[in-house]
């Protein structure tokens, strides 16, 4: 990657950076205050660390600044014009699937990854670095809950110093301070003629061919060198006619379908005989979602609730 493209390239006054970011920094700023970390139940337990708006305004603009870059064609983790469903498609070709998943991928991207990009890659000085380090990270070793330690303890989190789970910049980061272990991967791919292609913390390798079992074994020497952790569970392989999940999407033959969860959804609204605006616009919004894999389908559907062909608020 050609990091020069970027205006934080070689950046080594911090006067610049503050015309960059809007805001006056110093090396003494302490951004911990602006994150109230939370456990999220549902749909599982997860750590929340979500930047306060001050903070996350500031992380947009840096963001706006990495966005400069570009990326190959084979990563789509928080790349601008870029989405989960792109990933899939990159694989829409291919007959032979590896599904990869890393655990921990945030906290596992820590402090000192972030720093060393900032860095070696942008060719930072040391004081420019530690600041955008800061203001990319989270500290939440002073901001535990009894919950929180548990959820840490029970996770076997080693860094509580690391990418922030919540924030407009963590994607985009995520995939940056972890470069050159995607790029290995990527040499491996292509050493057993394959493409393979990242979306934060999903790896996909596929092929028009077989794939060799040691594939797996040589990206899970790869990812672990590099201090991340393969989800064992969640490694799996497929073929042309198995109905593959790849990053929310659903494949098989070659085609794309609708998610069932989707699908479900839209039944679900269905069944209901009243509608209030948000439900009619909630309907709508999956139908598009829905058309982004079938044009075809729903297409009655929306006509009528297009055409406001509503009778004492129920669809006609």
């Amino acid at each position: 990657m050609n990091f020069s493209q970027c205006s934080l390239y070689k950046l080594s006054r911090k006067r610049d950076l503050n015309n960059i970011i809007k805001t006056k920094v110093n090396n003494t700023n302490n951004y911990n205050f602006q994150y109230k970390p939370y456990i999220e139940k549902k749909p599982k337990s997860r750590l929340i660390e979500a930047p306060k708006n001050e903070l996350k305004i500031i992380q947009k603009r840096i963001k706006k600044e990495l966005d400069y870059l570009t990326f190959p064609k084979n990563v789509f983790s928080g790349i601008k014009g870029r989405s989960y469903i792109d990933n899939a498609y990159f694989h829409i070709n291919s007959n032979y699937f590896i599904k990869m998943d890393l655990s921990k991928f945030f906290p596992n991207t820590n402090r000192e990854k972030i720093y060393k990009f900032y860095k070696d890659k942008m060719k930072m000085n040391n004081d420019i670095a530690s600041i955008l380090t800061d203001l990319s990270s989270v500290d939440i070793t002073n901001m535990m809950t009894d919950e929180i330690k548990s959820f840490i303890d029970e996770k076997g989190i080693k860094h509580t110093n690391h990418l922030p789970s919540g924030s407009p910049i963590s994607s985009i980061l995520s995939y940056l301070a972890n470069i050159d272990m995607f790029n290995e991967l990527d040499l491996l791919a292509k050493k057993y003629n394959c493409i393979v292609s990242f979306y934060v913390d999903d790896i996909i390798f596929s092929s028009k061919y077989k794939i060799s079992k040691s594939l797996i074994n040589k990206a899970e020497k790869i990812i672990t060198k590099y201090g991340q952790i393969v989800n064992l569970d969640k490694t799996k392989s497929y073929i042309t006619n198995d109905f593959k999940k790849i990053t929310g999407c659903i494949i098989k033959n070659h085609e794309f379908f609708i998610p069932n969860k989707t699908k479900y959804k839209i039944a679900k609204l269905l069944m209901q005989e009243n509608y209030t605006q948000k439900e009619i616009n909630s309907i709508l919004g999956l139908i598009n979602s829905a058309h982004l894999f079938d044009r075809n389908k729903y297409n009655d559907l929306q006509y009528k609730i297009k055409n406001k062909c509503f009778k004492n608020k129920k669809i006609c």
